[in-house]
């Protein structure tokens, strides 16, 4: 099941707002340095952000379920060409998806050497993954998701040939629904964004596609010094051996 519309709605309330403002930056960041000809965001999360808008890639494409995207289709089956997409942007598409391997696997294929993906998810080591252990019985955004860890996002991308790039955290108070909390708060925020960046509620995490390149062996042609057989044969000293006792 892949479906986007709950955390769509949460992402529209203040604190979704503060929280997607600070994933779009960052993202524009990375993407202002990717460079290429085919960039592919699979999961419309983000309703008033646009996450490539700073991408120097000019061909940019939506994949979703919903009738907003460029191309409607499963993310678990992109109708991409393998090695023909520089960029992949997945923004909490894991976190909404029982196949996240697949998803996975179906990005690398798409993606050319040396590609990148950018993963954007919940951290379950955080004050939202706190809250996400009293609150996911109610079976709403964010509360609904999947939160993995970075850790298990790294054993995922590494067994499919990926090199960790960049990861960032944001998110570091607690989800909290009123925007004058927030704000009471600040202070506290930039000092666990400081010294505690991992426990940020939202991480953005990038990698790169690498392939693994054949090195063509020298032959070694035969010389004076590597020549297997030279001379005469060795004789048979067993069998001289056994002569001279026989005599």
């Amino acid at each position: 099941m892949f479906d986007l519309t709950s955390i769509r709605d949460w992402y529209q309330t203040d604190a979704g707002e503060l929280i997607s403002r600070a994933i779009e930056q960052h993202v524009w960041r990375i993407t202002s340095c990717i460079f290429g000809y085919c960039a592919i965001q699979v999961g419309d999360t983000f309703t008033n952000r646009q996450l490539l808008k700073n991408c120097t890639i000019s061909d940019q494409i939506s994949i979703d379920r919903s009738q907003t995207a460029d191309i409607i289709s499963s993310p678990a089956a992109l109708p991409i060409c393998s090695d023909s997409t520089d960029l992949f942007v997945l923004p909490h598409t894991l976190d909404f998806t029982e196949k996240p391997h697949e998803i996975l696997r179906e990005v690398e294929r798409c993606l050319v050497p040396e590609g990148y993906m950018i993963i954007v998810g919940f951290n379950p080591y955080s004050f939202y993954g706190l809250w996400r252990l009293f609150l996911s019985r109610k079976k709403v955004a964010p509360w609904n998701a999947k939160f993995y860890s970075v850790r298990r996002l790294r054993d995922w991308s590494s067994l499919l040939g990926f090199e960790e790039v960049e990861l960032h955290f944001t998110a570091h108070l607690p989800p909290f629904k009123r925007i004058q909390s927030w704000k009471k708060m600040q202070s506290l925020g930039r000092l666990l964004q400081y010294q505690l960046t991992n426990i940020g509620g939202v991480y953005i995490f990038v990698a790169r596609k690498r392939v693994a390149r054949l090195t063509p062996l020298k032959r070694v042609w035969p010389t004076t010094t590597n020549r297997i057989l030279t001379g005469k044969l060795p004789k048979p000293t067993v069998g001289m051996q056994e002569d001279g006792e026989s005599r």
